[in-house]
């Protein structure tokens, strides 16, 4: 467990010292759509586009790329079921997690590790901007992540609107860096999750993709 403050943490741990328990105040009580005993699934705070969610172990890592293989092997079944969710209800999304393992490597202020997955159109999706800034090498899967990112401070694993993830070696980027590629594509301006009011938009997402979810054999609902 991280030995500062995390929003996550507390938030995994049912407690009320974050920033959706500050926002929301139990109304909802809960924003996840699932928590097992690894891992949790939730609508994003700062909702760039309606079912924009993430996934986010329930022990504290700051990458995706440190997971063991079990891990792996169960947030990639996981990332699998949320493409197929988003892409039954929205169309095409994409998912990204900037990976960073150093303060240097920058971040979005939550040092617990998350994957995002956003609805985005194909035409809208920046995967090709990317590539022609950053060095990049095409995955067979999500699970190859930890040997493609190992040794880097930061990286950017991408999977684009036709399911091709990509590892970008990125090193240091700004904060949020991803949030505002996508908010302006999509074009809109509220990017920034960290000035997020209450938001229709997250109880929608809720609302719509909760019975997805909801059966899932190994949904766990406290510690």
């Amino acid at each position: 467990m991280p030995t500062t403050f995390c929003d996550f943490c507390d938030e995994f741990r049912g407690r009320r010292n974050n920033s959706f328990h500050r926002i929301y105040a139990d109304d909802p009580r809960s924003r996840l759509l699932l928590r097992s005993a690894d891992f949790a699934i939730l609508p994003t705070l700062g909702q760039i586009t309606e079912g924009y969610l993430l996934l986010a172990p329930i022990e504290h890592f700051t990458c995706f790329g440190d997971l063991s293989n079990i891990l792996l092997e169960r947030s990639a079944s996981l990332s699998a079921s949320i493409t197929a969710s988003l892409t039954a209800e929205y169309g095409s999304c994409i998912l990204f997690e900037h990976g960073t393992r150093s303060s240097d490597a920058g971040g979005c202020g939550i040092s617990h590790a998350h994957l995002h997955a956003v609805p985005i159109p194909v035409d809208l999706d920046p995967v090709e901007s990317l590539r022609t800034r950053f060095p990049h090498r095409q995955l067979t899967d999500f699970r190859e992540i930890m040997s493609s990112s190992k040794g880097l401070p930061g990286y950017l694993f991408y999977q684009d609107s036709l399911s091709r993830p990509f590892l970008f070696e990125v090193g240091s980027l700004p904060s949020q860096f991803m949030r505002k590629i996508l908010a302006e594509a999509l074009g809109t301006e509220d990017w920034d999750w960290r000035i997020a009011q209450r938001e229709q938009r997250l109880i929608a997402t809720s609302n719509r993709l909760m019975p997805y979810f909801s059966t899932r054999s190994n949904l766990y609902t406290g510690d």
